[in-house]
């Protein structure tokens, strides 16, 4: 940057650098055009705030909507509530469990950002870069740490049969570590393509926002499943509906030619669309059993530390509570547990007990639907079997 800028001399590499290169550097910088140079730079750096603008930055992409609580946001989310779609922070959680309202077996672990690629992380990638990521790493394991481990077990046993047995186990360990590499390569190198065909119509669809549906968060192979599922029927549903839906937005927002442009999109999105619907369901069940597999390994080591009964035991053994713990009412042992206050507590149990209601109703206002749109079918079935009957 400083080169480009005018304001020093090229850089030098230090095994190459010799007398004259150096000699030269030192006249070029005190050349009058090069401390100019150097005084607008210095001028520049002051303008700037490099900390505010790191931490703006930092801030900016941080993943909110993954970080914030529900019910009450003052601290950020580390539970999820799957059977009422909710994720909770940790005072919430034992407001909730202390007032009965959930049982703590209920709660999981709610991570802000999976950093393995093959669980989704919602995040576009260049297809490459994983199967090159893990493809390294599987040919370390291969050829790098497996004849480390039989040189070390041939050196480390004076027995035949214990080196024997210890460089039969490098082996397995090193081979099974190296396919597990390359397996979690693959897949996400694949699930990487399927996220780029789903995001494909987004490049020529100016009315894809339309077809948005919130993402699936994966968390044990049940949910995968269910993601597959999903993701078989959002495509189809997108590509054939969108036969009429994508002109009738078009026409809502830009009128006739917004109405010609919804139905030229719509012809390709009817292939695109279910392909990376179909296509996609590998990858949401890969990531189900990968997931599942963390959950079965770290999952029930990592919950025992972060249960709340575990930390609400350390909370009060290492701090006292300024709440009554006489008060045996819901909203004082969800105070005396969470330490918030009780109005505090109050709110978030109403808050849950309003967002479980509208989630009742949503369910019974679509079980309506349901069996209105069936019985609608019935009657038109009817109808048109009594009018060929009367012809």
């Amino acid at each position: 940057m400083i080169s480009n800028s005018g304001a020093g001399a090229p850089p030098i590499p230090g095994t190459r650098m010799n007398v004259p290169q150096l000699a030269d550097a030192f006249r070029f910088v005190h050349q009058e055009d090069t401390r100019l140079a150097a005084e607008k730079l210095r001028i520049a750096f002051q303008r700037e705030n490099g900390c505010v603008l790191a931490v703006d930055f930092f801030h900016r992409n941080l993943p909110l909507n993954k970080m914030r609580s529900d019910l009450e946001a003052t601290f950020p989310a580390c539970y999820r509530l799957e059977e009422y779609d909710l994720q909770i922070s940790r005072p919430v959680a034992q407001v909730l469990v202390a007032a009965g309202r959930i049982e703590e077996s209920q709660l999981t672990l709610h991570p802000t950002r999976t950093w393995e690629k093959i669980s989704d992380d919602d995040q576009p990638h260049i297809p490459v870069h994983s199967l090159m990521k893990y493809g390294r790493k599987a040919l370390s394991d291969i050829f790098v740490g497996t004849p480390s481990d039989l040189k070390r077990a041939a050196t480390d046993s004076s027995n035949v049969l214990v080196g024997a047995r210890d460089g039969i186990g490098s082996v397995a360990k090193g081979v099974g570590k190296g396919l597990k590499h390359a397996t979690i390569g693959c897949l996400s190198f694949y699930g990487d393509i399927t996220d780029a065909l789903e995001r494909l119509p987004a490049l020529y669809d100016p009315y894809t926002d339309a077809d948005k549906f919130k993402r699936p968060q994966v968390v044990d192979f049940g949910s995968g499943a269910k993601a597959a599922g999903q993701a078989v029927w959002h495509g189809f549903r997108d590509g054939v509906a969108g036969l009429i839906n994508k002109p009738r937005v078009g026409y809502e927002r830009n009128g006739i030619l917004g109405g010609a442009a919804g139905a030229v999109v719509a012809i390709p999105n009817m292939i695109v669309k279910p392909i990376a619907g179909t296509l996609a369901t590998i990858t949401w069940l890969s990531r189900g059993v990968y997931a599942e597999g963390q959950k079965l390994t770290k999952g029930r080591e990592n919950y025992q530390d972060k249960r709340l009964s575990a930390i609400n035991e350390h909370r009060r053994s290492s701090s006292g509570s300024s709440v009554d713990s006489d008060d045996q009412s819901p909203v004082g042992r969800a105070s005396y547990e969470s330490g918030l206050t009780i109005e505090l507590c109050q709110a978030i149990l109403d808050a849950f007990d309003k967002h479980q209601h509208e989630r009742k109703k949503k369910k019974k206002h679509r079980s309506r639907s349901k069996e209105t749109t069936v019985l609608q079918y019935l009657v038109q079935g009817e109808r048109r079997s009594h009018s060929s009957t009367g012809h």
